[in-house]
């Protein structure tokens, strides 16, 4: 490899800000068609009980810095037509700045005004439930190249922030932090997610006993470039691919009809999404109608018709 450094990168103090920013502050409160090398897939697949993946940080931005991007979530319980697995995540227009409307947030904020009005411990928990089903939650995004699979480009990586403090990007800053201070001990900057000289990080996903996914984070043992050749790094990190196409905020009239529990369909006719039991009952009724209206009764009498002689075939 020619010796030549890329000159963005991922800025060790730009990772520290974020990072201490996170153990203070807590605040709750153009589109592409579906391309699945868009994201890295860490689900386990039916009868598959573990999988390691081999990836590599990019800067979040083309001009450098950290590599992660704090993003506000819903992931509600939905029709298993919807999703399989029962569970589906849409990223909130208002916390993201998208928009100033979500009828999942004001789902939360009726259910919150309810629950101070309630007279009933019952009450004040079904709505308490509501309002924290409903309500958005902060995530990460990470932008990353899968080894093995670098023709498929920049992936992004969503996953949940954890307030306990046991989520992969705490468990990927205690392996910075433990690196970084083993270098300063050694009175030297150790940066694993430098793009000239880091590391790549080894995800192992597995499932607990509570079936729940579980990923444990560890690092190469070698450091290297986040590719030999120097061009295909500065495209990787110049890709002007975003986070907001991929992950992509549904209509209102669409999540309104998740909010309520519905299977949300588009209709041509009325060109927007409808849910599909009401259209499914709205067409029955239509059907019947258009039978009762075009129902024509017998007005001759046949109760003494006879024949004068056999049919003949």
């Amino acid at each position: 490899m020619a010796n030549s450094n890329i000159s963005v990168n991922i800025d060790a103090n730009s990772v520290m800000r974020q990072f201490e920013e996170q153990q203070t502050v807590y605040v709750p409160k153009k589109k592409n068609s579906f391309d699945v090398k868009n994201y890295l897939n860490t689900r386990l697949t039916d009868g598959e009980s573990s999988k390691t993946m081999v990836i590599r940080l990019l800067p979040f931005s083309p001009e450098g810095g950290t590599p992660f991007k704090k993003v506000w979530i819903h992931t509600v319980k939905v029709d298993k037509e919807i999703s399989a697995g029962g569970w589906r995540t849409f990223v909130c227009p208002i916390h993201n700045g998208f928009d100033n409307k979500c009828p999942f947030c004001e789902t939360a904020e009726q259910a919150k005004k309810m629950k101070f009005e309630a007279t009933t411990e019952a009450e004040k928990k079904k709505y308490n439930d509501i309002e924290f089903t409903n309500r958005a939650k902060e995530a990460w995004i990470v932008r990353v190249i899968e080894r093995g699979h670098e023709e498929d480009g920049v992936k992004f990586w969503l996953f949940n922030h954890s307030r306990k403090k046991d989520g992969p990007y705490d468990k990927i800053m205690n392996l910075y932090n433990q690196r970084w201070n083993a270098g300063l001990a050694k009175g030297k900057e150790n940066n694993i997610f430098d793009v000239n000289d880091g590391k790549d990080l080894i995800l192992t996903v597995s499932k607990d006993s509570n079936n729940k996914t579980v990923i444990q984070v560890t690092d190469d043992d070698e450091r290297s470039p986040l590719s030999e050749n120097y061009e295909q790094a500065c495209a990787w990190i110049s890709d002007p691919k975003e986070w907001n196409t991929v992950y992509v905020a549904k209509p209102y009239d669409y999540t309104s009809i998740i909010v309520c529990g519905g299977i949300p369909v588009w209709d041509n006719e009325k060109h927007g999404w409808v849910d599909k039991t009401q259209r499914n009952a709205e067409k029955e009724t239509a059907e019947q109608k258009d039978i009762s209206e075009n129902y024509t009764e017998q007005t001759k009498d046949y109760s003494n018709f006879e024949e004068d002689e056999p049919l003949k075939f």
